[in-house]
């Protein structure tokens, strides 16, 4: 299923969505100082430092030459005091790697990339899901930011960007209820035909009992009730959530490396 007009197509898409985050984030808090700018069939995305994402995303698939590349993701992040980061997608051209290891940018973590088609969906549980509305916001926040302390930095970001969340467009949060409790959460996000799975965080006590996987099912529901093509989520390797989106039937499309530059 993996071809060059699909990668792209996600890439972009991935793009977009973290431009629209940079904007509701700037929107609520505007001393973040959060942007974005659209480049060569991606962005450069800057959040604000200690934040989420300050890299740039889906760069290098367009029709901008390897060192003009590699020259605007350094002109983006230096003058920001921030190290330039490129969330290296496998089909770049291989003279793009090879300019940015030559500028000192190393790999700094890996993740993968999986895309569900949604014209195959996966049964549902009979788990009780609730769509969040507005008073059950702070339920859904608590568990997004379970063992950061209240008043911590980390605390402080994941309620800012959580906060940030509510003003995106075509954006469902959901909420999975266990023993009378909300236990586990996920989101839905459309973007151009493409349905981002993110937001997904369970409660200690109640993980291991298969409450994400129903909210992965769910929310592909949705996305095809949407008219979305295809759902597509991004997940560190080896971990809990890669192995949750495998038993949905989400395909492994790719690793991304995230590469930063040293120094």
């Amino acid at each position: 299923m993996v071809d060059g007009a699909l990668v792209r197509r996600v890439e972009w898409s991935a793009a977009r969505l973290a431009t629209l985050q940079a904007e509701a984030l700037r929107q609520f808090n505007p001393e973040s100082g959060a942007t974005a700018v659209e480049f060569d069939g991606g962005a450069l995305v800057a959040f604000g430092p200690g934040r989420y994402v300050n890299r740039a995303i889906g760069v290098g698939l367009g029709t901008r030459s390897p060192a003009e590349v590699v020259d605007a993701v350094r002109g983006f992040y230096e003058p920001r005091d921030q190290a330039p980061s490129f969330e290296l997608c496998p089909w770049v051209a291989h003279e793009t790697v090879q300019l940015l290891a030559a500028a000192g940018f190393v790999p700094d973590w890996f993740r993968n990339v999986y895309v569900h088609p949604l014209d195959d969906l996966p049964e549902q549980s009979g788990v009780d899901l609730e769509t969040v509305s507005s008073a059950g916001v702070a339920e859904r926040i608590a568990i997004l930011a379970q063992g950061a302390l209240p008043g911590s930095a980390a605390r402080s970001i994941s309620d800012e960007f959580c906060g940030a969340l509510e003003l995106l467009p075509n954006k469902l949060d959901f909420v999975a209820v266990a023993d009378g409790q909300a236990a586990a959460c996920g989101s839905l996000t459309q973007v151009d035909g493409i349905a981002w799975l993110g937001g997904a965080a369970t409660l200690p006590s109640h993980q291991g009992r298969g409450l994400q996987t129903a909210l992965i099912a769910h929310r592909l529901h949705s996305a095809a009730a949407q008219g979305c093509e295809y759902a597509a989520v991004t997940a560190l390797v080896g971990g809990a959530s890669a192995r949750n989106l495998l038993r949905v039937g989400f395909q492994l499309m790719y690793t991304q490396v995230v590469l930063t530059r040293a120094g």
